[in-house]
């Protein structure tokens, strides 16, 4: 093969492998957050509940 197609080759198989690293890290990041987030809205609903409990035993 030609010297300038194995260089060539050889860089777009990095290229390949830094976006396939990136990609891995950003879905990692964003099933960290929808973790977050789910906790967040379980936290929420359970305050929500209180209130409204709260409110009932106020009448």
């Amino acid at each position: 093969m030609h010297p300038n197609k194995d260089f060539i080759i050889q860089s777009l198989q990095v290229q390949l492998s830094q976006a396939s690293l990136n990609v891995a890290q950003r879905d990692a990041i964003i099933t960290e957050q929808k973790q977050q987030l789910d906790e967040l809205k379980k936290e929420l609903e359970q305050s929500r509940k209180k209130q409204i409990e709260e409110m009932d035993n106020a009448e």
